[in-house]
């Protein structure tokens, strides 16, 4: 049966391949808020004032689309929704120091995709001494684990489904770009009755962390070949999707269902930016 947002839930493939090398100092990809404006948006000809939700921007956005990539944890789903984040981030966290392996900054952590960023951050500066490489290792693959057991009691967003089947009927390809597991993201997509409306690729988290959002790795693989980069409409709930569209040359819109999240992606420079997958669903036209 296909999940719906009120239903109870009841009851994959290997990470995507390392790309190329990650440039200098990345954001870290974290769904926190990021309040770091983006001047080079200031004058983007679609950007909606906050608050304000204009149909005829919102036709522009999706008109323009060919292609919709979208972020699995947040516009589709509730990624931990049964399975809290933190537990993830505990479990890593007390691993690595089991390991003799502590980063001072990480400690309390409780953002899991934060943290496995962080330990590898610190591997690589490291140079991979004293076996931080291993416990890299080990905390994606615990990460892994703990994403695929999660998919059995995530949540879908309000109006996704919708949303999706709304883009396949009008022709457009839809793909997932996420820094979570590709086989969690896959199982939510069955578990939620759409996985045949995703006719592109489902990117997952790659085992070099560095290649996570915002690096624009996974929208670059995301992106239907012999399609422009702007003919791609990524839909993010974080920053760091954001920035990574920006670099792939994709549109963005941005969504979140809490106030403060709204308020980073406009801050950040994000030009579209709503509170509910389903207002998106009457302006999904037919692709000309």
């Amino acid at each position: 049966m296909p999940l719906t947002p009120s239903t109870s839930l009841t009851p994959g493939a290997p990470s995507a391949p390392a790309g190329p090398a990650a440039p200098a100092g990345p954001v870290p990809p974290t769904k926190e808020p990021d309040a770091v404006r983006d001047p080079s948006s200031a004058s983007a000809p679609d950007r909606v004032p906050p608050g304000a939700l204009n149909s005829e921007v919102l036709y522009g956005a999706l008109d323009r689309a060919r292609c919709v990539v979208l972020d699995l944890d947040g516009p589709v789903a509730h990624v931990f929704g049964g399975r809290p984040a933190s537990g993830a981030a505990r479990l890593m966290l007390e691993t690595a120091e089991r390991r003799g392996h502590v980063v001072e900054r990480l400690r309390d952590g409780t953002d899991p995709i934060a943290v496995l960023y962080g330990y590898t951050l610190e591997s690589a500066e490291r140079g991979d001494a004293d076996g931080w490489d291993k416990t890299v290792a080990v905390l994606h693959d615990l990460l892994d684990a703990y994403e695929r057991e999660a998919a059995e009691s995530a949540e879908p967003t309000p109006g996704a489904a919708e949303f999706v089947e709304a883009c396949h009927r009008s022709g457009r390809r839809l793909s997932v770009a996420t820094n979570n597991h590709r086989g969690a993201a896959e199982r939510i997509l069955e578990r939620m009755g759409v996985a045949d409306r995703f006719d592109g690729r489902i990117v997952g988290r790659p085992r070099d962390a560095r290649l996570m959002k915002p690096h624009p790795w996974a929208l670059r693989t995301a992106r239907t070949d012999g399609v422009p980069g702007a003919a791609h409409l990524m839909i993010g709930d974080a920053v760091t999707d954001y920035r990574a569209a920006r670099d792939a040359g994709m549109r963005f819109c941005g969504y979140h269902r809490a106030d403060d999240g709204r308020a980073a992606l406009r801050a950040a420079g994000a030009p579209l930016v709503i509170a509910d997958m389903a207002a998106l669903v009457p302006y999904v036209r037919v692709v000309s």
